[in-house]
């Protein structure tokens, strides 16, 4: 997708934007740039409010998610039982005007000319269901009705968001959506239907708890010895060289609570005894006859892939009251162990399609499973609920031995290091790194908007100089591939680097009213900021008072004074050599020295004795 205009027109706005704020993007005549990627950087000083147009957008295609996921828990709409139920009517963002292009999707308008930029308006008014007008229809098709899968298929293909601190304003949709995820998996297993990981529900939140899918998902499936791998820079900047060997830990025995015929009360869901248990894995199971080469079972094609396996079995007891009763509850492990190499990556290409994003979708469909310690009161309460502090308590975790699936031992090989080194030994900013361009990677190909808050926060000055253009080589195209691909990126930031490397039409600085609190504007630049230097970016966006140190700034203010009290040249020539020895090279540091020898010009020189 690409985005050409928002406006939010919710009384009382939302946060720090205003009623009536408006943001235009690609404008028309940039819309031929429109499948080109070139993201949007997002500036303006702490508190101004750029964040909020990543949560806006977030809040706006979760609702319109939940209004088109064919399979939804019982619990989830809005009836008169369960008035705090979904509500297509009402969203958190209530009214509001959002229009983009995008590709057609080619499995639901397979007759259509997909590679044609479809115009898309979204209008929501308050106490109002949002309306998709797909504004050039006829240059399609005779102009219809769009049908409920037609409506889904001209939404982004998915929403992928990224915070580098804890936005729990950014993450609760995304959070929420996990649980439906859930949710629709546990449908298919009331029907005992086949199920492929792919989640129905496009919102995709790339926190810290899938950093190890995202590296695995990326090196398993691409070369890093190919020197035009778009790997390039895991091994170009972070030294990466390969996976060495990693353990997976599958929890099989997990049973899933099955509800049927919901019924409410006080609001709430009370299901009485109409609960049945599933092993949780049956969805996944598929055909797995061991003499074919390809397999549906998942758990199966893991373990084609595998060094070795092993199935362990483990009795635990659980005591009552008695010391003499107890139960033995069984719990069953699957232990994977692979020790990468060619034919390793071979077979993971083999079984998941040379497609990375299809190994990362099985990955995060098993960390997702650890939804199951989760009631369905938690869920209904959770989902219902517009508290940012809930996100806390979604992101609670079973206790290890508990976990569907572990990732341990995963070692990896590095430039400059003898032996082969834990992931968790990489220093915090080689992790946002693999992490922030490895969940491009995966992404890539798809109809995709990316909300990136703030993804360069533990960078050095190098790497923050160098992001911009790793992000655009993970898009790049292959040679051979003549397919066009839309896709959206918001970066928020405070880094004039990745300014630096933006064009002034694709920076975006906002600016708050300090008496209202609320977004006053968003403009571009007035100068061309691709190119500009860091520290002139840094003076007139940032408004930086100066290009070095506060407490620097107060030494070389002290040697100002010195100066204006200094009266012979050789004083001031003396003062000239200290400044140089005790401050480093800086633009203050030179206008300072130009001072002092401007003010030497203004001496007359002392008269000397016959």
């Amino acid at each position: 997708m690409k985005l050409i205009r928002f406006k939010l027109n919710s009384e009382g706005g939302f946060r720090s934007l205003p009623e009536g704020f408006e943001m235009h993007f690609l404008r028309d005549f940039h819309h031929d740039e429109a499948t080109e990627f070139n993201p949007y950087v997002l500036a303006g000083l702490n508190g101004s409010g750029k964040s909020n147009i990543l949560e806006v957008l977030a809040e706006i295609f979760y609702h319109l998610d939940c209004m088109f996921l064919s399979k939804r828990p019982d619990y989830f709409d809005a009836t008169e039982e369960n008035p705090k139920g979904f509500n297509p009517e009402s969203s958190l963002i209530e009214a509001y005007e959002l229009e983009y292009f995008t590709f057609l999707d080619s499995k639901t308008f397979s007759d259509l000319d997909v590679p044609k930029k479809a115009e898309i308006h979204i209008t929501k008014k308050a106490q109002e269901r949002p309306k998709i007008k797909w504004v050039n229809q006829v240059a399609f098709r005779k102009a219809k009705e769009l049908s409920r899968a037609e409506s889904k298929a001209l939404l982004p293909e998915f929403v992928v968001g990224y915070a580098s601190g804890l936005n729990q304003t950014l993450s609760l949709p995304f959070f929420k959506s996990r649980f439906l995820q859930y949710d629709a998996y546990l449908e298919n297993l009331k029907t005992g239907e086949y199920e492929a990981p792919r989640p129905e529900s496009s919102l995709v939140f790339l926190d810290n708890s899938l950093s190890q899918a995202i590296l695995l998902s990326n090196l398993l499936m691409n070369n890093l010895e190919d020197e035009n791998s778009i790997l390039g820079p895991f091994k170009n900047y972070v030294k990466l060289l390969d996976v060495e060997s990693f353990r997976l830990i599958i929890k099989t025995s997990v049973e899933a609570e099955i509800h049927s015929d919901i019924e409410y009360e006080n609001g709430m869901p009370n299901n009485g005894n109409k609960i049945s248990k599933t092993n949780i894995f049956t969805s996944l199971e598929g055909i797995g006859d061991k003499r074919k080469n390809y397999t549906q079972s998942y758990l199966e094609k893991l373990k084609r892939c595998a060094t070795s396996y092993n199935e362990k079995s483990i009795l635990e007891e659980q005591v009552y009251d008695s010391e003499f009763t107890y139960d033995a509850q069984e719990t069953k492990y699957l232990y994977l162990d692979y020790y990468v190499n060619d034919a390793t990556k071979q077979a993971f290409q083999l079984h998941f399609d040379n497609a990375p994003l299809k190994l990362f979708e099985l990955f995060q469909l098993l960390l997702i499973f650890n939804n199951y310690e989760f009631s369905i009161q938690e869920k209904h309460a959770t989902l219902g609920s517009k508290n940012i502090f809930l996100v806390n308590d979604m992101q609670r975790q079973p206790k290890e031995k508990d976990r569907v699936l572990r990732f341990k031992d995963l070692y990896i090989k590095k430039e400059g290091v003898t032996n082969s080194i834990y992931t968790k030994n990489l220093s915090d900013g080689e992790h946002q790194f693999l992490h922030t361009l490895g969940l491009c990677l995966l992404f890539k190909d798809t109809r995709s908007l990316f909300l990136l808050d703030e993804p360069e926060t533990h960078f050095n000055p190098d790497w923050k100089a160098k992001y911009i253009s790793s992000i655009r080589n993970s898009f790049k195209k292959e040679e051979l591939d003549s397919t066009q691909t839309m896709r959206e990126m918001l970066i928020t930031t405070h880094s004039p680097f990745l300014i630096s490397d933006s064009e002034m039409q694709y920076v975006l600085l906002f600016d708050k009213d300090e008496e209202t609190r609320k977004v006053k504007e968003v403009i571009h630049p007035e100068f061309q900021t691709f190119g500009t230097s860091v520290n002139k970016i840094g003076i007139r966006l940032f408004k930086m008072p100066n290009t070095i140190g506060e407490f620097a700034q107060k030494r070389l203010q002290e040697f100002r004074e010195l100066n204006s009290v200094i009266r012979k040249n050789s004083e001031k020539e003396y003062l000239i050599q200290q400044l140089k020895n005790e401050l480093g090279e800086s633009v203050e540091r030179t206008l300072l020295i130009h001072e002092i020898l401007d003010s030497m010009d203004d001496i007359e020189p002392t008269p000397q004795p016959a």
